[in-house]
Formats: C-alpha cells, structure tokens, sequence
C-alpha cells in the first residue's frame, strides 16, 4: 500500500490524539517487555538435547528434553492479546477523533471504526457508514491504506500478508481465545562434537554433513535435529542445547512471536503517523 500518499491537509475543527498517542505507546511498552521477558526465559532455559543413534548407526538423532520445564505460554499468550488490542483500539479512537473534524459529535458514532478489509467491494460496503462521517481527504487516505490494495500491480505484497490483516485477526482471534504460543528450535544449531566412521573413506564420504533440523514445536522425547550418515559411526559425543523461540499458528502460518510483535507496532504506528499529517 502506498503511505506516501499526496493528499492534502484537512482543514476544519482541531481534534486531539492523545488517546491515539498513549494506546500507541501503551502497546509499545507492552510489547517491548513482553520481548524482554520472553529472550530472558529462552536465554535462561536453554533445551538440552539428548543424542541416540539411527537406525544401524548410520547417524544421531538430537532429542529434546524439556520434561521438567515450565513454560508460561498462556501468560504470553495474554500480554500479546493486550498488546495486540491497545493498536487495535488505537485505529479505531483514530477514525473516531477524524470524524469529529467534519462533525462534533459525530453523526453515527456507533458506525465509527477502523475497518481492515481484503476485498474491494466488501470494504465499499463496511464503509458505507463511516466514509461520510470523515472529511473527504481522511476518507480517502484510509481507502488507500486498506489491504485490498495489494492487488494492485504497483503496490507490494498480497492482502493478506498486510500486517494490518494480521492484527485484525490477532484481535479478533482475542475475543474468544488467543492463539496460544509455543517453542521451536532456531533457525540453525550449532553444536560441539566429535564423531568417529570406521574409516577414513566413510568420514570423506559424509562430507558435508547431511542435516535436517526439525521446525515444528518443541516437545519433550521428540526430535530436534537428525544427522544422517552414509556409513555407520563408530561413536559420537559433545553436549548439546539450543535457545529456543516463541512463535504461534497465525491465520498464514507460523509467525516468530517477537518478529509478529514488532512488525505490527512498527506499521501501526506508521499508519497512524499518515493520518496525523491530515489532522488539524
């Protein structure tokens, strides 16, 4: 969606945004602590990874085992649903305060929201009520901010990979149960060990080694990681963890839980900072 848009400042009654301004910060506060507390647990609980040996020696598998650890998934789920709801709320107070530059009170205040829509004609729809109650400029910046946009050859993405769309979904999800999180292995595992073939010919024939890390949640006796060989190993040893991460199922897959975060207080907050430039 383009947010550079060229439209003209409004001119009429000047509204404050403070309620805007302070949901906005309320959610970055949340958010950023949430962060905090959740690479502070990650960092402190590293997974110990248990190595058996695959079928006729031909490798290691890495097994996690978290048997004995308590993780406060739904506490995290429910700072995330906070977070989540102060920008939800924050748009909609937004459309709020614009409607009271054109009327004040607005006419139909109880129409009054941000709507986040991916198809065209739906949102012409959804608008029918709220689009009249703002000033003509606001009512067409947030035409032009909608996901719907996407569609269009010259804007990126698809609408449902917007970040608005995700938000929409988190709070929507949120009234009747947030997604819970949970723990996945990261990206790469670096690991310490030593490993012995029967002969030099096998080792030089399993290099580079050959290894499959597993992405699905973590659970305690499952398989993290599996290094398969080509010959048998005589013997291997080293230690073995990982940090994990936090994500959840979104409406489009897995989404890491603080790179979720980030992006919808980051675009937000952009959102809203385009709105302003049309506020008296």
């Amino acid at each position: 969606m383009p947010l550079n848009s060229s439209i003209s400042a409004s001119q009429g009654m000047a509204v404050s945004l403070d309620d805007v301004e302070l949901k906005i910060a309320r959610s970055r506060d949340q958010a950023e602590a949430l962060q905090e507390e959740i690479v502070e647990f990650c960092e402190d609980n590293p997974i110990s990874l248990r190595a058996a040996y695959r079928s006729e020696k031909r490798g290691v598998n890495l097994i996690c085992q978290m048997d004995q650890m308590r993780i406060p998934l739904k506490e995290w789920s429910i700072k995330m649903g906070e977070a989540v709801y102060s920008l939800r709320s924050a748009l909609d107070n937004l459309i709020f305060a614009c409607a009271r530059i054109k009327s004040d009170p607005p006419t139909d205040p109880r129409a009054l929201k941000f709507p986040i829509i991916q198809d065209r004609t739906q949102y012409q729809n959804a608008a029918r009520k709220i689009a009249p109650q703002l000033p003509r400029q606001i009512s067409e910046l947030l035409e032009k901010i909608q996901p719907f946009q996407r569609d269009q050859a010259n804007v990126g993405g698809e609408p449902e990979y917007d970040p608005l769309v995700l938000l929409n979904w988190i709070s929507n999800h949120d009234k009747h149960r947030m997604p819970i999180p949970f723990l996945i292995p990261p990206s790469e595992i670096h690991f310490s060990q030593a490993c012995k073939f029967e002969s030099e010919e096998d080792a030089c024939a399993n290099t580079p080694p050959d290894v499959l890390i597993h992405t699905k949640p973590l659970e305690h006796d499952e398989i993290v990681m599996e290094y398969r060989t080509k010959h048998p190993v005589q013997w291997v040893q080293g230690n073995f963890t990982i940090t994990a991460n936090v994500a959840f199922e979104s409406h489009k897959g897995v989404r890491g839980f603080n790179e979720a975060i980030n992006q919808l207080t980051w675009y937000t907050g952009l959102v809203i900072d385009e709105f302003k430039k049309h506020v008296p």
